[in-house]
């Protein structure tokens, strides 16, 4: 669990510095009839796995870069910030760990040894080569009068250990996913 939440904190920072590398962006849905434009008034809430701001300096620096480049957008398309918004933006990070496999082969993997009896045999197999962290980053408006999600778009893609481009490859992550907003 402990590991889990550490991901989380860094998912934020990390997630998608590799976005220049590929990422897959998520299928994005709209309420018919949808549009910004007809809202004044936003606000921002964040679903992230339990305790993961108690492991601050990085999720603090994230979520506070996810918090601007959010604003900024949501602005610069005629919304104000408000206590008592209209729509409500939910930016919601998961981070799962998966495994790396390849198949064996007895070209690369060694030739079946002769152990004494005629019953030996070699087969393939699937072996771990690695562990890697996929993440997923869902964002979300939902208009709060009538209390229904009214736009949803995401993006999956494998999470970097290099943090060099991290603050780069969040902005542009975002910067893709408010850029369908309309």
């Amino acid at each position: 669990m402990k590991t889990n939440m550490k991901w989380a904190v860094l998912a934020m920072s990390i997630f998608f510095a590799a976005c220049s590398t590929g990422y897959k962006q998520l299928k994005t849905s709209k309420e018919a009839g949808f549009s910004v434009r007809d809202y004044q008034t936003f606000n921002l809430q964040y679903t992230f796995p339990e305790g993961a701001d108690t492991l601050a300096p990085l999720f603090a620096e994230s979520k506070a870069l996810a918090t601007k480049t959010i604003a900024s957008h949501m602005k610069d398309k005629g919304l104000v910030k408000s206590d008592k918004p209209e729509l409500m933006v939910n930016l919601s990070v998961k981070v799962q760990e998966k495994s790396q496999t390849r198949q064996t082969d007895f070209r690369t993997d060694g030739l079946p040894r002769y152990m004494g009896q005629r019953r030996y045999s070699w087969k393939s197999e699937e072996i771990e080569i690695g562990k890697y962290q996929e993440g997923t980053l869902i964002l979300d408006v939902i208009d709060t009068k009538n209390d229904r999600l009214v736009w949803r778009s995401g993006i999956k893609g494998v999470l970097p250990e290099n943090t060099i481009k991290a603050e780069a490859g969040l902005t542009a992550a975002i910067n893709d996913l408010m850029g369908k907003l309309q």
